[in-house]
């Protein structure tokens, strides 16, 4: 059966991501990454989890062209959230400009190119793990969100609305993660995933190609 363009688009983003973690994994100038923001109960943390990915699929078009990049911020912006009872909303899309006359930085906020309707956005594109550090940092990473911290919050989210809460310190918390990620090993989805990156002879081992779905699809198993 041949390949449809969107699967076929998929697989080769998947491919060009297996060869930046091995790329990155292999240097010291992998960076840590500046997390989303959330608001629960009046106060903000840090979320290292970053739900409008999934509705953006790569798309960065709404992004302003004197955007100010950094290694620290691949994505381009830092998406504010909050938990509003059950809901996940969307805040703001906050991005930082450079204006090379003044040499003046400047935030803005850009939700409204995504979402004309404006503020707050419930997202119901997202199903997954809200992974929230709310606990000291006890092993520094400087690679994307790979540092430990002593305790976490997790939201499972089904739809954009909350469906379990839990708290956890950083032992648990690292076990829960397994034993989602080997539920995952048991689905359709994982065993697809593994059988597209064989199909391409990408080169990897069954080691890496189970070390690739597990980082690509990590904020998709902790929701299961």
């Amino acid at each position: 059966m041949a390949m449809t363009l969107e699967k076929a688009m998929t697989l080769a983003m998947h491919l060009l991501l297996a060869g930046l973690l091995l790329v990155l994994a292999a240097t010291a100038g992998a960076t840590a990454q500046v997390p989303d923001r959330i608001l629960i109960d009046g106060r903000e943390y840090a979320l290292n989890t970053n739900p409008l990915e999934s509705r953006l699929r790569g798309r960065r078009d709404f992004l302003s062209e004197n955007i100010s990049r950094s290694t620290a911020n691949w994505r381009g912006y830092v998406a504010h959230w909050a938990i509003d009872g059950d809901r996940l909303l969307l805040r703001r899309v906050e991005v930082r400009l450079y204006d090379r006359e003044s040499r003046q930085s400047s935030s803005v906020d850009l939700l409204t190119r995504l979402f004309p309707e404006g503020a707050p956005v419930v997202a119901t594109w997202y199903s997954g793990a809200l992974i929230i550090p709310d606990g000291r940092l006890v092993d520094y990473v400087h690679m994307g969100y790979g540092s430990t911290y002593a305790h976490y919050r997790v939201y499972r989210i089904a739809q954009g609305r909350g469906v379990e809460a839990l708290s956890m310190d950083a032992g648990q918390f690292s076990a829960w993660r397994e034993r989602k990620f080997q539920a995952f090993r048991q689905t359709a989805q994982y065993r697809e995933a593994v059988a597209d990156m064989r199909k391409e002879d990408s080169g990897m081992s069954a080691e890496d190609i189970d070390g690739f779905v597990r980082g690509f699809h990590a904020e998709q198993y902790p929701g299961l």
